[in-house]
């Protein structure tokens, strides 16, 4: 990722002035003040005013300023009501950020320049665009997990996605466990892969026994798909690479964002083929009482949509996930690093693929106390 940096001039002449820390300063027309580099939320672009000993003094605007808690003022990953130190799958998404980006020593055009190290970005930006999907570039989504079934004849039918959120754990639906027609369980999870075929497709996939599938404690397939949440845990340590990193779990209660990417393996349309690609899809976040409407029959949500799902889809058709993409991820981006992902849902279910009805997700925000209590005890 390229990193454009430009500097601040004196208000007063055309004479190229450096700017204390503290100083007021303009950022791509915007008015801030210059602030130490690793206590503002970095774009892309990185206006400097100065350095320090230790880093650069960058122009940042008052809504990207970090407190001293290190939670941003303002932005989709403030938590509502709780501390975010606190938090361990927040600790542990702090540990995963490092994991994607590189140092890179930048220095100021003066006789006695400074060399300041930066951490920034070291994977390509996500093309935010499954049924109506793009297919995926190798090591794009590394934490995507495919759930795999033995078949008879040898090798594994895929037929559930989820996503890898630490070292031995990977997130998916609970209607996965017994997703098989003839009441077999899973015996694997595939990690890194982008196609399930091929073997030059660029990718460096690696399979896990799975030792236990966990489902949570409130999941009643009699009552529906309420709780649609499981969690797998694998037999052997997964080992991070360029196409194998865990994702981060959502943690607000607030979702600042109006579409999200859902990523899996399933059919390319209703009763049609099945992707042997790894496919993304870009889809809107609508208001849980759109889809109140749409699934008022439905026996999976006979109590209704709750505050543990989202609705989710494109009312023009066209765009949606598919059988085989259940217990995939439903995530998103922050502009500072989109090298990383915030799991906010899980695919549960849906009416017809690709059709104007939004499909169901489990909301990941409401069990992050199991699922910390289960990964990271």
């Amino acid at each position: 990722m390229d990193i454009s940096i430009s500097r601040t001039f004196s208000n007063n002449n055309h004479r190229r002035k450096a700017l204390r820390q503290g100083e007021s300063c303009t950022h791509q027309g915007e008015q801030g003040v210059c602030t130490p580099f690793s206590k503002c939320v970095r774009g892309a672009r990185i206006t400097v005013c100065s350095y320090s000993a230790q880093e650069a003094i960058v122009c940042c605007p008052q809504s990207q300023l970090i407190r001293a808690d290190n939670v941003p003022q303002t932005g989709p990953f403030e938590s509502t009501n709780r501390d975010l130190g606190t938090r361990k799958s927040v600790q542990m998404c702090n540990e995963y950020k490092k994991l994607t980006t590189e140092r890179v020593a930048i220095s100021s055009l003066t006789l006695n320049p400074t060399l300041v190290n930066i951490d920034v970005p070291k994977c390509d930006t996500v093309v935010k665009l499954i049924v109506g999907g793009n297919v995926t570039k190798p090591g794009e989504f590394p934490h995507m997990a495919a759930i795999g079934w033995p078949k008879p004849t040898g090798g594994y039918a895929f037929e559930c996605g989820g996503s890898l959120i630490s070292d031995y754990y990977v997130l998916t639906a609970a209607h996965c466990y017994l997703e098989s027609d003839d009441g077999a369980l899973p015996s694997i999870v595939r990690l890194g892969d982008q196609n399930l075929e091929r073997s030059d497709d660029g990718a460096e996939p690696k399979d896990y026994d799975i030792l236990r599938f966990i489902l949570h404690p409130q999941f009643r397939r009699s009552v529906g798909k309420y709780n649609d949440l499981a969690l797998i845990q694998l037999q052997t340590r997964v080992t991070f690479t360029n196409f194998i990193r865990p994702a981060c779990l959502y943690d607000s209660d607030i979702i600042n964002a109006r579409t999200a990417i859902a990523t899996g393996f399933g059919l390319l349309e209703g009763f049609g083929i099945k992707s042997d690609d790894l496919r993304k899809v870009a889809l809107n976040i609508y208001d849980n009482a759109l889809c109140a409407e749409q699934y008022i029959t439905n026996r999976f949500v006979r109590q209704g949509i709750k505050n543990t799902q989202l609705c989710v889809g494109d009312l023009a058709g066209g765009k949606d996930t598919c059988q085989g993409d259940s217990g995939g991820p439903l995530q998103i981006t922050h502009d500072e690093n989109q090298c990383i992902f915030y799991i906010i849902g899980v695919t549960s279910f849906g009416k017809v693929c690709g059709s104007s009805t939004p499909a169901i997700y489990t909301r990941v925000t409401p069990y992050l106390s199991w699922i910390e209590s289960v990964v990271w005890p």
